[in-house]
């Protein structure tokens, strides 16, 4: 199989823009979300979404990894219809039931039922993450997976059921001045502490079943958004955040209540962000100060970062030039991305599946989708 695969490679090809792009280390990587697939049954299906991303010259894909509903087998196909397209794949691997013990029952969270991080079985985890890997390795053409991102948005209280409301239903924040010993951030720091453990099994397996160390492991996509208001949205609506820098100080074992010093952050390439910004003119200032400056603080050792969610929702523009504005606020945090040293690869949050965030519909790219289309010329 994998010599087919590797033939359809050198049948399709890629562009030559999408070959130096992914390849030079000076330049940014921009490419799109579209998780999810293991809700779309039909290969055909799959193949159209596939068809439709190629069309736009974007070079990279954010797609999901084995989770309820899905396979390893429908994740390798869906990776493999990509790479016969010439895109390359960042693999999210959600937390699913396989990590768990057996007859987990999942907990409340704000919008659907949630693992606690906490609970995770380290002996499954490994066992799940091996066999994973493996597959991926034995049935992916070489280069076809880019990058292996470890959780989604584990820092808050909507894919965490570690960060739980407060009794009055209110989202709590925890910040660097959060004691370790907080009752109700117990669960959380628990938590984290597993997540690095899951970092440094990660990190083996991949060694093994990728040795020349071409696919890099990508911490959670950190929610890093609320600073400006002072995270009233989450508050109000229940959801609880951990902020990235006190989620890194942990995960490098600098916390001085931390009995724990493994560096753990030690064991990935990068570090995964998720930026929503507001709707500011100098992008580069509101990057640096809710996004990069409190990270950059705290971190021991320079870290490349990967912002594998971004965008700006539709909705917001309805009463303010719709599109065009979009496109407008686009660039502005594209060109501000491009003053910023340490940032690799991003994937707009997303293609066609949300249709408050989506670039694609009706068979073709919305005005504010046109952003690849001039950065790939």
């Amino acid at each position: 199989m994998r010599n087919i695969i590797i033939g359809l490679m050198l049948l399709v090809g890629m562009t030559a823009v999408k070959a130096q792009t992914l390849q030079d280390g000076e330049k940014i990587v921009h490419g799109v979300c579209r998780q999810n697939l293991q809700w779309v049954k039909q290969p055909a299906e799959v193949e159209k979404i596939a068809d439709n991303i190629a069309s736009t010259k974007i070079p990279l894909v954010r797609l999901s990894g084995a989770k309820e509903n899905g396979s390893i087998e429908q994740v390798i196909r869906n990776i493999n219809t990509f790479t016969r397209k010439g895109i390359k794949v960042l693999l999210i691997q959600p937390l699913t039931k396989e990590m768990f013990p057996a007859g987990y029952q999942q907990v409340p969270g704000p919008n659907f039922k949630v693992f606690k991080m906490s609970d995770i079985d380290l002996d499954r985890f490994s066992s799940f993450i091996n066999e994973l890997v493996e597959e991926l390795a034995r049935n992916t053409a070489e280069g076809a997976v880019v990058g292996f991102e470890l959780f989604n948005e584990a820092n808050w209280g909507d894919f965490n059921g570690d960060l739980q409301p407060t009794p009055d239903g209110k989202g709590e924040i925890f910040t660097l001045a959060t004691p370790l010993d907080k009752p109700s951030f117990a669960d959380i720091y628990a938590g984290i502490g597993k997540y690095g453990k899951c970092l440094e099994i990660t990190r083996k397996v991949l060694d093994t079943h990728f040795p020349k160390k071409n696919v890099k492991l990508v911490t959670n996509g950190m929610v890093s958004s609320g600073g400006w208001d002072n995270f009233r949205w989450q508050i109000n609506r229940g959801i609880s955040l951990v902020l990235p820098d006190m989620f890194l100080t942990i995960l490098q074992g600098n916390h001085p209540q931390q009995q724990d010093k493994t560096n753990y952050l030690a064991f990935a390439d990068a570090i995964g962000l998720h930026g929503y910004p507001p709707l500011e003119d100098d992008m580069l200032a509101t990057l640096h100060t809710y996004y990069f400056d409190p990270i950059n603080a705290v971190l021991d050792t320079p870290k490349p970062v990967w912002i594998t969610e971004w965008g700006f929702a539709r909705n917001k523009f309805d009463n303010d030039g719709g599109e065009a504005t979009r496109l407008i606020y686009i660039n502005k945090f594209i060109e501000a991305l491009d003053k910023i040293s340490n940032v690799e690869i991003t994937t707009f949050y997303e293609f066609d599946a949300s249709k408050n965030h989506n670039i694609w519909e009706n068979g073709k790219l919305l005005e504010s989708g046109t952003f690849f289309q001039n950065i790939y010329k």
